[in-house]
């Protein structure tokens, strides 16, 4: 974290909202006047979403001194706004503070994730745009000039550049992940593992399946995630299936053998006392003496996955989540 998040001065410098940076940058002087738009009520109802979305991003951990200084704010509005002040203006910059964290916060994120996969060069000049714009940000904040809505327009662009690479980076993750899944799913398959364990084999095919969803709608990440998942789950079914199947083998291999002792005991005894009239209790040696059981084709019980999966549209930076 850069040394804004242990200045308090800074926000309160964003959330005094006096004219002191270049507004004229951000507004449209024909756009409508925003107490048009909204009153009190819809404004209180945005900040909290705001918060929200800033408190999801872990800013009570990750930025706790930026937080109490936007919450401060937040309380005051409150208050006045319980005294049927209008609060409309400074509302709607306090939830653009309010976002303007947690995209940044965000944006962090998946920073981080990019430097964890290595794969930077996937899409470099795009990682590049994030990173200064990251750097113009984090100067912003530093010099306390800024209003939220410019505060929030940089984190939106930085965001949204790290979520295209990451979208690059994990299409092509994603795509060695799916095949790894479709070869674990063949050796679940071949010891029958929809049959032995059907609940745990058909969640993973389902798991399987929202990965495709997520790869045809552009989430990537959350593809090769699910993929991940649905080839672990593959695995651990063969593993545990291939062992029972040991245990029963050699539990047959065992029956087997101790019948064939007892045959021999019986072949034995038979030379030396032949029986040589029917017995009560001893059926003939040709009696049907259960019905014969039909079981269904273990086939059957295969999912069927397609060997390929519909690639998506190519996705803008203004589509990137």
């Amino acid at each position: 974290m850069k040394k804004f998040f242990l200045s308090v001065l800074s926000v309160l410098l964003i959330l005094s909202f006096a004219s002191c940076g270049p507004e004229t940058d951000v507004e449209d002087p024909s756009a409508p006047v925003v107490e048009d738009q909204y009153d009190n009520d819809s404004i209180l109802d945005a900040i909290d979403e705001a918060r929200d979305f800033a408190i999801e991003a872990d800013a009570e951990n990750l930025a706790p001194s930026t937080l109490e200084a936007l919450d401060e704010k937040y309380d005051e509005l409150y208050e006045r706004a319980e005294a049927e002040e209008n609060i409309v203006k400074e509302g709607k910059d306090l939830a653009d503070a309010y976002l303007a964290l947690g995209t940044y916060l965000k944006a962090l994120e998946a920073k981080e994730l990019i430097e964890e996969t290595g794969m930077q060069d996937t899409a470099l000049d795009m990682y590049n745009q994030g990173c200064t714009a990251l750097d113009e940000l984090e100067e912003m904040y530093d010099e306390g000039n800024a209003t939220p809505a410019q505060l929030l327009a940089k984190a939106t662009t930085s965001k949204a550049c790290f979520d295209a690479v990451l979208n690059t980076i994990y299409k092509k993750l994603s795509t060695q992940a799916r095949q790894s899944a479709l070869e674990a799913k063949k050796d679940a398959d071949s010891v029958k593992a929809g049959v032995a364990m059907k609940s745990e084999y058909n969640e993973a095919v389902n798991t399987f399946k929202k990965g495709d969803s997520y790869y045809t709608r552009q989430q990537s990440y959350d593809a090769y995630k699910c993929y991940v998942e649905a080839a672990d789950t593959f695995d651990e079914l063969f593993d545990e299936v291939s062992e029972k199947r040991e245990a029963a083998e050699r539990a047959i291999e065992e029956a087997k053998q101790k019948v064939r002792e007892s045959s021999e005991f019986a072949e034995a005894a038979d030379e030396q006392a032949p029986i040589t009239e029917a017995m009560n209790g001893i059926e003939d040696e040709d009696a049907v003496l259960l019905e014969e059981e039909e079981y269904d084709d273990p086939s059957e019980a295969e999912a069927d996955l397609p060997e390929t999966v519909q690639e998506p549209d190519t996705m803008d930076i203004g589509d990137a989540k």
